[in-house]
């Protein structure tokens, strides 16, 4: 069982304050990060991932060691999605993996086989001999995933994995984040309810750079103050004035 502890993180930008004080403890499991927007929601990935750095005062622990001070061997750990990465149309999806493993330092004499198993996770390996350009939209946030998967992270971060898909891609894409869930830790962020609702352990909600609801889905759904209350009707509640 995997812990990621993080206490007391800021970060603002000039007078911008993007993240307040946020304190969070993940084990191994989903958690859906959920807010609009500028909620704060890339700001706090990016720390994780150490992209960008973070106000003094806080910290960030994986397994009681502090993640600045374990370095490269902290990012090791992660898998990360980032929302926006460029894909090569020209390029077949086991050539652009195996190109990324080779930038995340994988041994040239295993990215032939490292390659192969992340494509069969996201069951693209039918395709893998095929151009990325003819792929779908869900077919290419699944190489996205598959190159996350590189080296069998303990910390998989996916920023908004279903941006742009139809609803029947977006369903293909949960059931495999589900199906990866064993043994690791699993941060989807996303402003789309339904993308979270039915696979996470737990729902985080940011608004303004602070968690405003932390909590399992039921937890949530209770808090809307009805009977049959869901978690879409929650969100409507903390975010509507920002729609």
């Amino acid at each position: 069982m995997s812990e990621l502890k993080i206490e007391n993180l800021s970060k603002h930008y000039g007078s911008k304050n993007a993240l307040n004080n946020i304190s969070l403890i993940l084990t191994d499991g989903i958690y859906g990060l959920l807010g609009p927007n500028g909620a704060g929601k890339s700001t706090l990935m990016n720390i994780i991932t150490q992209n960008i750095t973070f106000d003094k005062g806080g910290s960030i622990e994986w397994n009681g060691e502090n993640t600045l001070k374990m370095g490269a061997d902290f990012r090791s750990l992660i898998g990360f999605m980032p929302q926006q990465q460029e894909l090569y149309p020209t390029f077949t999806a086991e050539r652009f993996v195996g190109y990324l493993a080779a930038l995340k330092g994988i041994p040239s004499k295993e990215i032939s086989s490292e390659v192969s198993r992340v494509l069969s996770l996201v069951e693209l390996d039918h395709c893998a001999n095929k151009k990325i350009g003819g792929f779908s939209g869900g077919m290419k946030q699944r190489v996205l995933i598959a190159q996350a998967l590189l080296g069998d992270p303990k910390l998989l971060i996916l920023d908004e994995p279903t941006a742009g898909l139809d609803p029947k891609q977006r369903v293909i894409v949960r059931r495999l984040i589900s199906s990866l869930s064993k043994d690791k830790i699993i941060i989807v962020s996303t402003h789309i309810v339904s993308d979270i609702e039915s696979i996470a352990d737990k729902v985080i909600m940011i608004r303004s750079g602070e968690i405003i609801e932390n909590g399992t889905v039921n937890e949530l759904c209770a808090k809307t103050e009805k009977d049959g209350g869901t978690l879409e009707d929650l969100y409507m509640l903390r975010y509507g004035d920002q729609l």
